[in-house]
């Protein structure tokens, strides 16, 4: 698979449909936070339910996934803290550099892009990849804000978020489901309905995206530079090691795996930023995560062509 073959088959129908909600967004004055609601309620959940609902995945290749997306978040946190240190930081822009490195946009970009490569498989990988992430980063995510910024917002709040989450419950209830043999036929009528609103989240999730970066001030440009390198090169890296000291059975869930890793800085981290830091801080800190969001999804096109036709040309797993 040549990279331009790689870059039409999985990356440009991505960057297309981010490309018109850009539009969208920079011609008209849009409010994205509805859609961003309705995909997070209600398109993204059906696409997690029916995914778990229907996978063909064993229990222990999504308990390796489970344990390798936790393991890949503390090693990358663990490098961009301590790499921000030695560069001197300060506090409130180094826990913003710290969740940009280690949280990838593995829902609204990562779901489509394994989409398109693997297929249902890639999409179900993806989204248990981002309801791992999700848990993950509304709590020990939100530790790092609030202590960064000597906020007082408490744990409880913070664990109170994981339990908002929907994609939590449509999982909790795909996995039930299949756990007492009563999942419905995947051809009958609430399936392939479920099915139907989880595959409108793909483009739907991908114009919010682009809707989004048309709002981002580039701030912060070089500063922007640690955070960006980290998330791009480094973090695809960790993914890797990762993926062989865990030693995934089904090579392709080895590939989304890093696939997912590699994606760009996600957006959640910069909603909890504002929400949990204190105010006069949070500001400065959310422009800089933005210039991170903007900076890393434009040069992950190139990273990502390269990585997907590294896996189609079988060089990892």
């Amino acid at each position: 698979m040549t990279l331009l073959g790689a870059f039409t088959s999985a990356v440009l129908p991505i960057v297309a449909i981010a490309a018109v909600g850009y539009l969208i967004g920079t011609a008209t004055d849009v409010d994205v936070e509805p859609l961003n609601t309705v995909a997070l309620t209600f398109f993204l959940p059906a696409l997690v339910f029916h995914g778990v609902a229907t996978t063909d995945l064993s229990g222990d290749a999504v308990v390796s996934l489970v344990g390798a997306v936790l393991a890949y978040a503390l090693v990358v946190m663990a490098i961009a803290y301590a790499a921000g240190r030695a560069l001197g930081l300060p506090d409130s822009l180094l826990s913003g550099a710290v969740l940009a490195s280690a949280f990838p946009n593995s829902g609204f970009v990562g779901i489509p892009l394994s989409a398109f490569v693997f297929g249902d498989l890639g999409e179900t990988t993806a989204t248990l990849f981002l309801t791992t992430q999700s848990v993950l980063l509304y709590t020990l995510g939100v530790y790092v804000v609030s202590a960064s910024h000597d906020s007082t917002a408490g744990a409880a709040s913070a664990l109170r978020e994981v339990f908002r989450l929907p994609l939590v419950y449509a999982v909790a209830a795909a996995a039930l489901l299949r756990f007492l043999g009563w999942v419905p036929p995947v051809d009958g009528t609430f399936m392939t309905t479920v099915d139907s609103v989880g595959s409108a989240s793909i483009p739907l999730m991908l114009t919010v995206v682009g809707i989004r970066l048309a709002d981002v001030e580039l701030g912060h440009l070089r500063r922007a530079v640690f955070p960006s390198t980290l998330k791009l090169l480094v973090a695809p890296l960790v993914g890797v090691a990762i993926a062989l000291v865990v030693g995934f059975a089904d090579p392709a869930v080895a590939n989304v795996f890093v696939l997912e890793c590699a994606t760009p800085a996600a957006v959640t981290p910069l909603a909890i930023v504002i929400a949990y830091s204190d105010a006069g801080d949070e500001f400065d800190t959310a422009d800089y995560m933005s210039t991170v969001i903007f900076v890393t999804t434009v040069l992950s096109v190139f990273v990502l062509t390269g990585l997907v036709a590294a896996i189609q040309a079988g060089w990892l797993f």
